[in-house]
């Protein structure tokens, strides 16, 4: 019997097989736009169709604020999302990330492809943007010599500061050869001789596929490799071309490049001024202040009459070293008293040679009454068997035992033929 599912277990797992498929999560979808509606929330709705079928897609707010321009009914567009279920209706739409007209999807996808292949080669890198010079003194221009743009370049640095010398490096800026001649205009600018401090190069508006040359690699990898540091000034509020990524600044505009490349004279020459001013206060005030200390220093007694300080630090030497010899014929007077007040040493050694002289003597004594050999003298013996064991009785040897018998003068080796017990000196106790 095959397994019963619930309609909720069926919309999931197709919600789930559509979700979790590569091919739908990251998508284009090219279509005639219907039924669109804005919503209050800033939410759109709307459905993309052909001849053979319909797709309902949502573009929410977060996704379609940085939209640059209006979908309207019939239009053709391409969009790219994912594909998603809506469970509790049982149907898929499309959630829209981002969307174009039909006819430029291509160019913004090879867009697309040549930025990210350029960001993993660290083109786009903000540390790798050099700061631009504070004034420079000639400035390069790469734009068409015919267009407004370098009409509006000159006339906003003149005015900005007269003094700037400005060279154009004429380049088409539109069409199939405008991104060659961009790239040798750049060229040129970078060439030492021309001493170039900043360039701007861009072109005054234009539609989007106007502004293709400003998307081309060779024209982004010339903007990379100035040498001179670079403005992109591409004349277009919405699309910001890859040049703006790869230079070391961009501006909206040809006018707003020439504000940020050059500050304005007569700010600087107030500033100038005002900086002179405050330097030369300041000064003044220094010198005033040290005149100050000068004067007061110069008003005291000792700059007055120099020698008295002599006479006075004269004094205070002479009285220093009074104190010094009464400080030290006292000391050596004390020293005198206490040498004169130790005893005699000869005397003393002599004293104590005799008292421990007399103590070894009777130590001498002491220990000559207690020799062995002493006693010996007065009469004694001292015995002992063949290995020089010390007898002190009759138990320690035996009949016919060989003894060595000690005398002051000698010794006697002797036989034990008998012994007994209980004598004392020749007699034999009961």
């Amino acid at each position: 019997m095959n397994k019963t599912v619930t309609v909720s277990e069926i919309s999931r797992l197709i919600k789930s097989a559509v979700e979790n498929n590569p091919l739908l999560s990251s998508v284009y979808v090219r279509g005639e736009v219907s039924n669109i509606t804005y919503h209050s929330t800033g939410h759109i709705y709307l459905t993309l169709k052909d001849n053979e079928a319909v797709l309902s897609c949502a573009f929410f707010r977060n996704s379609n604020k940085s939209l640059n321009f209006k979908i309207r009914e019939g239009m053709n567009i391409i969009a790219f999302g994912s594909i998603t279920v809506y469970e509790k209706r049982g149907s898929y739409q499309m959630i829209i990330s981002s969307a174009t007209p039909d006819g430029i999807g291509e160019l913004q996808l090879k867009i697309e492809e040549l930025k990210k292949k350029l960001s993993a080669e660290e083109i786009f890198n903000a540390d790798r943007k050099r700061p631009l010079p504070f004034l420079p003194c000639r400035l390069g221009v790469v734009t068409s010599p015919t267009g407004a743009a370098f009409r509006d370049i000159l006339k906003v640095a003149l005015r900005r500061y007269p003094n700037i010398e400005i060279l154009l490096a004429p380049a088409k800026v539109q069409g199939d050869d405008a991104a060659a001649t961009i790239v040798k205009a750049i060229e040129e600018l970078n060439r030492k001789e021309w001493k170039i401090d900043v360039i701007i190069a861009g072109r005054g508006g234009g539609s989007f596929e106007d502004l293709m040359p400003f998307n081309e690699e060779s024209v982004v990898r010339a903007f990379f490799e100035s040498r001179v540091p670079i403005i992109s000034a591409v004349g277009h509020q919405i699309d910001h071309p890859l040049s703006d990524d790869a230079a070391d600044a961009f501006a909206p505009t040809p006018s707003a490049a020439a504000e940020i490349a050059l500050p304005v004279k007569s700010e600087i020459e107030e500033k100038i001024s005002l900086l002179e001013k405050t330097g030369f206060s300041s000064l003044e005030k220094q010198i005033e202040e040290a005149k100050y200390r000068i004067n007061n220093i110069s008003s005291r007694r000792v700059f007055q009459n120099p020698l008295e300080l002599v006479y006075m630090r004269d004094m205070e030497l002479e009285d220093m070293k009074n104190k010094m010899l009464i400080n030290l014929r006292s000391k050596i007077a004390v020293l005198k008293q206490q040498y004169n007040d130790i005893p005699d040493i000869s005397k003393l050694f002599e004293l104590q040679f005799k008292e421990r002289k007399h103590r070894f003597v009777s130590a001498v004594q002491s220990l000559d009454q207690l020799s062995p050999l002493k006693v010996i003298a007065r009469g004694y013996a001292a015995v002992f068997d063949e290995n020089r064991n010390l007898i002190k009785t009759t138990d320690q040897t035996g009949i016919n035992s060989r003894i060595n018998v000690y005398l002051s003068d000698g010794m006697l080796k002797c036989n034990v033929l008998n012994a007994e017990k209980g004598v004392t000196f020749g007699k034999k106790t009961d």
